[in-house]
């Protein structure tokens, strides 16, 4: 399958400054999503290749940094889907109609942010051939359990009633007596490139779940889960 991989690394952050470019294991994190991509077999980045790497920044500094690890770099991502209220649809609609604009076509359109730097390359492989292998699918993404289930989860208040009406209602609280929740963990979205374009979004009906572990699954948005990574990456070097 060909399949257009599209790093999104919108500049500037919050909670993290710039940890779309911070170090993480020797390298700026969004290389990690570039790397994986590259390896999944069939991505060569030249004319006439199969699959390619996309990176998708507003900052010329993010794209040089892609583009010096292997991602190519079509454009810089215009102003108004660089903002926080720009949607993630919005921006990988631009990337394929760039894509449709220069004769490129695509079996699927892959989203990868930078924040999830453990999915592996096998695991993007195994997901596009899941994907193609179920005709009826329009698309697929990565998704871990839960913790806590939702049973033990209520609106903010300053007593705990509906929990206490529930913990009365089931005396065995241990996790095997409830079924286990998925959600999504910003891992990869990865969407047959006609389904996308028609319905416009990664979650349908026909949207697979690909469950990760707790690590690949780890999604990078506050200081705690940088510091995280940093473990799980100063474990990796070290053993």
């Amino acid at each position: 399958m060909k399949i257009l991989w599209l790093v999104a690394a919108r500049s500037g952050s919050k909670s993290v400054p710039h940890k779309n470019i911070k170090e993480l294991g020797g390298i700026p994190l969004l290389n990690h999503r570039i790397i994986s991509a590259l390896n999944t077999g069939n991505v060569r980045n030249t004319e006439g290749s199969s699959s390619e790497v996309w990176i998708t920044t507003d900052s010329v500094e993010y794209a040089e940094i892609a583009g010096k690890q292997g991602a190519k770099v079509p454009f810089i991502r215009p102003e108004h889907l660089a903002t926080d209220a720009a949607s993630s649809i919005d921006v990988v609609l631009h990337a394929m109609q760039f894509a449709k604009n220069e004769g490129l076509t695509f079996d699927a359109i892959g989203l990868l942010e930078p924040t999830s730097p453990f999915v592996t390359s096998g695991q993007l492989t195994d997901a596009v051939h899941q994907l193609f292998e179920d005709t009826t699918a329009d698309a697929i993404v990565a998704v871990k359990e839960t913790r806590p289930n939702t049973f033990f989860i209520q609106k903010e208040g300053d007593y705990l009633d509906v929990l206490a009406g529930r913990f009365e209602q089931q005396k065995a609280l241990g996790r095997q007596f409830f079924d286990k929740e998925i959600t999504p963990c910003g891992g990869f979205y990865i969407a047959k490139w006609s389904n996308f374009l028609e319905k416009q979004t990664f979650y349908t009906a026909k949207t697979r779940a690909y469950l990760v572990d707790e690590i690949a699954g780890l999604e990078i948005d506050e200081p705690i889960d940088w510091l995280w990574a940093e473990f799980i990456i100063n474990q990796r070097l070290t053993n």
